[in-house]
């Protein structure tokens, strides 16, 4: 596989992201296992988002958010920074629900 600069993908644009992240901020239930929580949603894109609170997560962890109006979202651990972090839906939004939920807030 070719792996020189000029056959990786330029992602410069969303600041070396795979998708552009939407400011959004909202409460939202966490939930990992049997531990439920409130948290605060701090912006969000087709294939993640950014949350913050006091919930303790590590890398790779699975656990499940809720939107308001959607049906529990599967996603993992990116990346931990004190209380907050990111996270990687396991299956990408659909760019319609996503301006829906963002529209609603």
């Amino acid at each position: 596989m070719d792996m020189s600069p000029a056959s990786q993908p330029n992602f410069q644009s969303t600041g070396g992201r795979r998708a552009d992240r939407r400011s959004y901020e909202a409460q939202i239930q966490f939930r990992k296992g049997v531990k439920r929580a409130t948290v605060k949603l701090q912006d969000i894109s087709q294939l993640g988002a950014r949350v913050s609170g006091v919930f303790l997560v590590h890398e790779d962890d699975h656990f499940y958010l809720t939107l308001p109006g959607l049906a529990p979202i599967e996603a993992r651990v990116a990346w931990v920074s004190q209380f907050e972090f990111g996270c990687e839906f396991l299956k990408p939004l659909n760019p319609v629900i996503l301006e829906s939920v963002i529209a609603r807030s």
